[in-house]
């Protein structure tokens, strides 16, 4: 799929089908929750993305491609970042703070509000707060955009 200005793109659409055709290999897991599938379901989009971003960026050796996640109908400039930088800043940053780090795996990645981020958080033994989970929101995507640097 081709977003502007030479970029490829996945669409959250294709994501979630994806996702759907890797589920069935991981039919022997014990689901005990929403939120356990909420988890598991993020890192694995997570994955497919950054894979989806690594085979863009091998094909585009001087294409000049930058592989990014879009939704054509959101105006929002976080869905147009070139995912494996965000994957590899993440990396970094979850090896300081991995509650902070899981944060932005299951809102970014995984695309659960921030309730729904607590809820699974609490599932995985990290008790949190809705509050507590707002603010490691924002202090990752300052720390992120401050890593990544400007557009």
């Amino acid at each position: 799929m081709i977003g502007q200005a030479g970029r490829r793109t996945i669409q959250p659409t294709a994501l979630v089908h994806e996702l759907y055709f890797r589920l069935p290999g991981v039919q022997h897991f014990d689901w005990q929750s929403r939120a356990h599938f909420l988890n598991v379901a993020a890192k694995m989009m997570r994955n497919i993305l950054a894979g989806h971003a690594r085979k863009r960026q091998a094909a585009k050796r001087g294409g000049g491609m930058l592989a990014t996640i879009t939704d054509p109908q959101s105006e929002d400039s976080a869905l147009s970042l070139d995912v494996l930088l965000v994957h590899q800043a993440l990396e970094r940053f979850g090896e300081e703070y991995p509650r902070q780090s899981r944060v932005v795996e299951l809102r970014f990645f995984g695309g659960l509000s921030a309730e729904e981020t607590r809820e699974v958080l609490a599932a995985t033994g990290m008790e949190s707060s809705l509050r507590t989970v707002e603010r490691d929101w924002a202090f990752a995507r300052a720390w992120l955009e401050d890593a990544i640097g400007p557009g």
